[in-house]
């Protein structure tokens, strides 16, 4: 699936993009995104094409009227401009804001989570969930920090 994890300001995920039921990744992927109020967006999920219409709906700031279909399935963690989390596990409607040191999301959550409890990093938290989900993380690290990214 992927990793995507947040701690000190800092979002940062895998880029290993999925292969579908081969399981062989076709290549690199973004799986974290700035929207345009300068909220950021980290998104998983095991269905082709989910995070892409997941972000369409985020940008299109159509409100959940405008979600059309049957229910996501994704997990997605939203960093709002003033630093506060929000976890979308399967809907529409977030769960937060969620006071915490550090969140992750995907299947390579608990090596990440585990990691930056012990003092890594988002990004390094990442790397540790890379090398240990090798299966279903992989590739480079992207970050975004409220500021810029990088």
């Amino acid at each position: 699936m992927s990793c995507v994890a947040f701690k000190d300001g800092v979002l940062a995920a895998d880029s290993k993009a999925y292969g579908g039921r081969g399981n062989n990744s076709p290549g690199r992927k973004r799986k974290i995104h700035r929207l345009g109020n300068g909220d950021r967006v980290g998104i998983v999920s095991g269905t082709l094409g989910e995070p892409e219409r997941f972000l369409a709906w985020l940008r299109s700031d159509g409100g959940p009227e405008a979600w059309a279909g049957e229910k996501p399935n994704l997990r997605a963690l939203l960093i709002n401009a003033a630093g506060e989390a929000y976890l979308f596990d399967d809907s529409i409607w977030p769960s937060g804001p969620i006071e915490c040191d550090c969140y992750a999301i995907g299947s390579g959550q608990e090596y990440a989570l585990g990691a930056m409890t012990a003092g890594a990093s988002a990004m390094e938290a990442v790397n540790i969930a890379i090398a240990l989900d090798e299966h279903n993380s992989g590739g480079s690290v992207d970050v975004l920090t409220a500021q810029a990214d990088v």
